[in-house]
């Protein structure tokens, strides 16, 4: 009996290994199903992303196209050292699920996936997407099974169909990188880059301190101050004023605006759009060229792809480019491309595990003398400890622009601006934006000390507010502005009365009269925008804010640039009248 047994097993399994077909028949078949998978998701997807999204890219295209070549063939020489140590029915099985993945992954990529906003570190709230991830698993279900179902009627069919369509996607796609490449500027990144030369450095008089808190809705900055009546003495002398607006909805274009007055009014491509403006507004810009012709020394501690482009574009404007040449971790930048290409092939019930801050992928950059300068609150806050403000009394006076982290996600800072683990909660952005009030009046106390604080303007404010409601936690994008967009914004002129309390300014302001108030505070020509200090506490004005829109027809972010026209106190919203609806092509991560 357990012969028997023996014997009917061993010819079960005999009948489920033997396989009659040629080693060629089954290598072919391999090789075009494991192609198809190592280069859609290894080499394609990184280099696709790169492409789309070059100005958030922080390495050259020439360094990640070998490196996910090599790891895409290393992925292919696996898969296919692993489907040809099977025979038969596994062999099939394994080849149908590595085909119906590629497949299946292809189009959740191009054709099912939808749209989460940017990948700025905003939290998802992915309960949100429960439908998608249902219709994403029937869809994937629906894959799988036909091309299971094709195998049981037609082997044959089945053979021609996954060997003709692996080989079809990788025609595709290599006739669609060909042709994107051929579109884009891949220029290579250039031995350059804004260092912290000098960012704790300032001269004996005329220092004008300007601290950007990124994405800090004024909202966000009275509640820290409220919860901290500790830090009167520190405000005193400062004016904080309540009506302040921006100029654009984010980062990109809002500082680069801040500090040229250009605005981008071009409906382009995102990329093209990006790249030409950034180069365009320094290009026409005077204030920075104004201050360092002056003598000034100017520092910019901010970020390169977002607010300046090619380093071409400021060469001559400010003192703190680093001219040594840049390293890359290739490990850092094929782990992060991966992660890229992951989250957009990946059904939407497993792109959590995939979500990126394209922020991260400043790590893949370094200076080899460690002075590469990164949007990383913690580690500007080490960078003081261990070094402190001093005076260089060669200098005629200085600019110091400080872009920190501020309220944008992710959070990664306590209120005693110690690191801490990253978080997306409210809770964790009152903590970090306590902990850069924390950094600044530190550094006011440093000021103090070297007996510069009344000769020293401070500016504390943002580039950008935040969404009302948020993109990420609703689920659902904003076809139309539905409230103001107040910025906070702070100033301690030089000379201040320091024994006042700090005062409320009704003013109706926006970043232009800001621009010309920093140039008059250097003795420069105000490029014909009135300053803060001209206007009355009373005076009507009229400003502009420019909002990128989503369109929930077609479920696209970045859809419009909506250009509102501001009336009056900009605390009301029925003053905000939106005047024109630019179209925009889009780019989608």
């Amino acid at each position: 009996m357990l012969q028997n047994l023996k014997s009917s097993a061993g010819g079960k399994w005999r009948a489920l290994w033997t396989d009659k077909r040629a080693f060629r028949t089954r290598l072919f078949l391999a090789a075009s199903c494991a192609l198809g998978c190592s280069f859609t998701f290894i080499f394609f997807g990184p280099c696709e992303l790169y492409l789309q999204n070059t100005s958030d890219m922080t390495f050259p295209f020439a360094l990640l196209a070998p490196t996910a070549a090599l790891a895409g063939l290393g992925v292919f020489a696996v898969l296919l050292a692993v489907l040809l140590l099977l025979r038969g029915k596994p062999f099939n099985y394994a080849v149908s699920l590595l085909f119906a993945a590629t497949l299946a992954g292809y189009l959740q990529g191009n054709f099912w996936n939808v749209d989460h906003g940017a990948l700025d570190g905003s939290a998802v709230t992915w309960q949100n997407y429960k439908w998608a991830m249902l219709k994403d698993l029937a869809a994937w279900m629906l894959v799988i099974a036909a091309v299971f179902l094709l195998l049981y009627f037609s082997r044959k069919l089945w053979t021609r169909a996954l060997e003709s369509v692996s080989l079809l996607l990788v025609a595709v796609q290599v006739a669609a990188l060909v042709s994107l490449a051929y579109a884009t500027n891949l220029s290579e990144h250039q031995d350059r880059y804004l260092s912290t030369d000098g960012m704790f450095e300032l001269a004996p008089s005329q220092n004008v301190v300007f601290f950007l808190l990124d994405r800090c809705d004024r909202a966000y900055l009275d509640e820290v101050i409220a919860r901290h009546p500790e830090w009167a003495d520190e405000l005193n002398g400062f004016t904080s004023y309540q009506d302040f607006t921006g100029s654009f909805s984010r980062t990109y274009a809002s500082v680069t605006y801040l500090l040229t007055g250009v605005r981008d009014e071009d409906a382009a491509p995102f990329e093209v759009r990006k790249r030409d403006y950034l180069s365009r507004a320094w290009e026409r810009s005077t204030f920075l060229d104004g201050l360092h012709g002056a003598g000034y020394e100017v520092g910019l501690y901010s970020h390169i792809g977002d607010v300046v482009g090619s380093m071409d574009n400021v060469e001559g404007k400010i003192d703190n480019i680093g001219r040594s040449t840049v390293n890359y971790s290739r490990r850092v930048m094929l782990t992060k491309m991966l992660e890229l290409s992951a989250y957009r092939y990946a059904p939407e019930a497993l792109k959590p595990y995939f979500q990126l801050y394209t922020g991260d992928l400043d790590a893949v950059q370094t200076s080899p003398n460690q002075n590469l300068y990164q949007i990383d609150d913690p580690a500007f806050w080490e960078r003081y400890r261990a070094q402190g403000l001093s005076v260089n009394d060669s200098l005629t006076g200085c600019f110091r622009f400080y872009h920190f982290q501020g309220a944008h996600f992710p959070f990664n800072m306590d209120e005693q601006a110690q690191r801490t683990d990253t978080s997306w909660s409210d809770q964790a952005r009152y903590a970090q934006v306590s902990g850069n009030l924390e950094m600044i009046f530190q550094y006011l106390d440093a000021l103090r000390e070297l007996d510069l604080y009344d000769d020293t303007t401070v500016v504390i404010t943002t580039d950008h507010a935040a969404d009302y409601p948020d993109w990420p936690t609703t689920g659902i994008g904003l076809s139309r502005l539905d409230s103001p967009r107040l910025l906070p914004l702070l100033i301690k002129p030089a000379h201040a009365d320091t024994s006042r309390p700090m005062e409320l300014s009704h003013k109706q302001i926006c970043q232009d009269n800001l621009r010309s108030s920093m140039a008059s505070w250097f003795g420069l020509d105000t490029e014909g925008a009135r300053t803060i200090e001209s206007i009355g506490e009373d005076e009507q004005m009229r400003r502009t804010f420019w909002m990128l829109l989503y369109d929930e027809t077609l479920e696209t972010r970045d859809a419009y640039m909506g250009t509102y026209e501001i009336t009056g106190d900009g605390n009301d919203f029925s003053n905000w009248e939106l005047t024109q609806l630019t179209p925009l092509s889009t780019h989608v991560w």
